[in-house]
């Protein structure tokens, strides 16, 4: 049986002897095989995975336990001093790093049997794992940097890292630590890989001596159970608690099912820029105290940054997503809330056991042919995530998972919650997925030439109407458009890039694109609306298909590889029915009888009545038969 915080404290000094005993036996801790200096010249072995698990484990602080952590004075075994008093409660390790590369930790549980308490090791593996006495700077490197998640997004990839754990675990501290990092370096690696960028086109650029071809857009949104609001809204007002009240902002798919909430996008141009927009957005995230942290966060926090390649325009930009997520809590640490904060942590261990189901499901892609079903929908923080989870997006990407867990053996208990949540994770290198075949029904498939004849033939049918209605029959290539097609999808441009503008995006993308008198600015924007309108139409109809298409593939299960073979062939009930009219009561008081006779000498009555039933079966077919045979 697992044993509470207080029991456990209770009884500390038998558990911490077992511990010692525990720790003599094992095996030296085994390190990182690269050192950190050198860590940047080295390969990493996960590079090709999409889903990254690592560990985290932070020092205990400074009379933390004595603090958080009381024993039961009235208990027999109680730690008493000479004086009769409790003695001050000291820290004692609830999990062990055994392994840093793979990541290995223990966690030792407390528990209690007849013959007093026990402690129980499991082992649980990750990728990377880390110690109390690891510094950010080199969880960092050993995450971010190794698994080049700063190239990926300005590749055009999506990288996502999420920090996870029991709230007081330490996550805000390491995510909020990435986060500055990533402010740091992200503009110079966007530089040198600007400068490659232009070197391998041989451009005179104005840009090719300092390699600045990319534009940073930021939001930050800010998840509170199922409400969300922007972190970068400024506002004076307050509720009850102190936290500021911002506007709800709407999570849901468009059109063509991208998720796209209408946040405040910022843009920055320096490392100092995104620092102090970072800065900004943290200092308006709610916090709360709980029982195990005095200003626990809430909700989750979602730093998107857009990366978009100025010489690529309408090639898939890059994101980087950083997520803070709200700290999990068990019932025995949420019990004494209030009735707000109560449904705030039912809320978030909601949305934390979906994420956990939509990454696994995510892991299960890369070992299995056919559908997976990622179910991203089912909340809205992993709508938010979608561009991980879509199965039909060819971006690269890449998720790094950080769990985090309390260095203290009375936090155990939900230490192996969270190691059991993340382990999981761990996968096998995914297959290779190359860009989407051509598919003339399938307008994410269009190259820039498709797609400008499909426009044109578009604005040539308008046309073509206009004049029909005016009673003026054109003459052959003479039909006015009314606007530059071109201008409209210009080189490089293509279906799915349009098909990702906003409605009035592409309406003024057409009025600008206008080129004759013949047409009023609000015929163009008519006609835009219907082609962007048949486009959208295209794209859903072409995602619905595939998709189809891909639940059609699912291995079907036979019944009898599940169930085995029937046991006995299955009735024809015409042909009973029939029976029963030609033997009419003789039918019933026959099979009545054997039952009751079977009963009573307490024979097999089910098989018996099968036979007789079989027997009545068979006279009345030799009965048909010879019907037939007279006829």
């Amino acid at each position: 049986m697992a044993s509470s915080a207080t029991l456990t404290t209770t009884h500390l000094p038998t558990l911490r002897t077992i511990l010692d005993e525990w720790d003599q036996k094992r095996l030296p801790t085994k390190g990182f095989p690269v050192p950190l200096a050198e860590l940047q010249q080295a390969a990493s072995k996960d590079a090709s995975k999409d889903v990254i698990v690592a560990f985290r484990t932070r020092p205990p602080l400074h009379n933390e336990a004595a603090d958080k952590f009381h024993a039961d004075p009235d208990a027999k075994d109680a730690p008493l001093d000479d004086q009769g008093q409790l003695l001050p409660v000291e820290f004692c390790a609830g999990v062990t790093m055994t392994s840093a590369e793979p990541g290995v930790f223990v966690a030792h549980v407390p528990g209690m049997k007849w013959n007093g308490p026990t402690l129980t090791h499991k082992t649980y593996e990750a990728d990377l794992a880390f110690g109390p006495d690891v510094e950010n700077e080199e969880v960092y490197q050993r995450t971010v940097v190794v698994n080049d998640m700063l190239s990926l997004a300005i590749s055009g990839g999506v990288g996502c890292i999420l920090a996870y754990g029991q709230t007081g675990s330490g996550k805000t501290y390491t995510m909020e630590s990435i986060e500055h990092r990533v402010a740091r370096d992200l503009f110079d690696c966007a530089r040198v890989a600007g400068k490659r960028f232009l070197q391998a086109q041989d451009s005179q650029h104005p840009s090719a001596g300092t390699g600045d071809i990319f534009e940073f857009s930021v939001t930050f949104l800010e998840l509170m159970g199922k409400h969300a609001s922007d972190l970068l809204e400024p506002t004076d007002e307050v509720d009850a608690q102190g936290n500021p009240i911002r506007t709800e902002i709407a999570v849901r798919e468009d059109k063509v099912g991208n998720v796209r909430p209408n946040l405040i996008t910022t843009s920055v141009r320096s490392s100092a820029e995104l620092e102090e927009l970072i800065n900004t957005a943290l200092s308006h995230r709610r916090t709360s105290a709980t029982l195990r942290n005095a200003s626990s966060s809430r909700s989750h926090a979602l730093l998107t940054i857009t990366i978009k390649n100025t010489l690529l325009p309408y090639a898939d930009d890059g994101q980087l997503i950083l997520v803070d997520l709200a700290g999990s809590e068990r019932y025995e640490d949420s019990k004494d809330h209030d009735k707000q904060r109560m449904g705030e942590a039912r809320d978030n261990n909601k949305s934390l056991m979906n994420l956990k189901e939509c990454v696994r499901a995510k892991a299960k892609m890369a070992a299995e042919d056919g559908f997976v079903h990622i179910p991203w929908r089912a909340n809205k923080l992993t709508m938010l995530l979608k561009p991980i989870f879509d199965i039909e997006s060819r971006q690269p990407s890449k998720a790094m998972i950080i769990a985090h867990v309390s260095p203290h053996i009375q936090d155990t208990v939900h230490s192996t919650n969270t190691l059991s949540y993340a382990a999981p994770f761990l996968t096998i290198p995914p297959k290779p997925r190359g860009p989407m075949p051509y598919d003339a029904a399938d307008p994410r498939t269009w190259d820039h030439t498709k797609t400008v004849e499909w426009l044109t033939a578009k604005f040539t049918k308008h046309a073509m109407k206009s004049r029909m209605a005016s009673y003026k029959a054109p003459a052959p290539g003479s039909v006015d458009l009314g606007m530059d097609v071109l201008k409209i999808c210009p080189p490089g441009s293509s279906a799915k890039y349009l098909g990702n503008l906003y409605t009035p995006q592409f309406v003024e993308r057409c009025l600008e694109a206008r080129n004759s008198e013949a047409l009023t600015r609000d015929q163009i924007k008519f006609r835009a609306l219907d082609v962007i309108g048949n486009l959208f139409y295209l794209i859903l109809k072409a995602k619905t298909r595939k998709r189809n298409e891909i639940m059609r593939s699912r291995k079907t299960i036979a019944v009898e590889d599940t169930y085995g073979d029937a046991p006995r062939a299955l009735d024809d009930d015409a042909e009973i029915h029939e029976a029963q009219l030609y033997f009419g009561a003789e039918w019933y008081d026959t099979l009545h009888e054997v039952e009751k006779r079977s009963k009573s000498v307490g024979g097999n009555w089910r098989e018996e009545f099968m036979q007789a039933r079989a027997s009545l079966l068979e006279k009345y077919r030799a009965h048909k038969a010879a019907q037939t045979g007279n006829n």
